[in-house]
């Protein structure tokens, strides 16, 4: 886990980063793994990457980092720190949220609801 994170954070192959990314996202989502998913999203440096992957300007990096980013922001139970950093930085990434892959919004309700609540859930904190 934590060596994917740091593939995923350092390098600068795009094709690397894309599949630390995707494979990060299926451990994430597999049950089994829950312990895994919340030592990983209790991480102020793992948030920290995952954000600096949200600027990255490929379009498929920016998509699986959110695909990343979701769970930091519905875990009901955030860190101290976690939490910290997403209401410190809330306008900003509300404000770049509501513009990330638009495009795709209209093709795809599952990603436009996903995005809509991830935003709704930070603008709470």
């Amino acid at each position: 886990n934590k060596e994917l994170l740091s593939t995923t954070e350092t390098n600068n192959n795009y094709m690397t980063r894309r599949m630390s990314l995707q494979i990060l996202s299926t451990i994430l989502l597999t049950r089994s793994n829950y312990n895994i998913m919340i030592q990983y999203i209790s991480s102020r440096k793992n948030l920290r990457a995952i954000m600096l992957l949200l600027r990255d300007p490929s379009p498929h990096i920016t998509l699986e980092a959110f695909q990343v980013f979701k769970f930091f922001v519905a875990n009901p139970q955030k860190t101290e720190e976690v939490e910290k950093i997403l209401r410190e930085n809330k306008v900003k990434l509300c404000r770049y949220l509501e513009t990330l892959h638009k495009e795709k919004e209209n093709n795809d309700v599952q990603f436009r609801d996903e995005k809509a609540l991830v935003i709704q859930t930070i603008q709470a904190l």
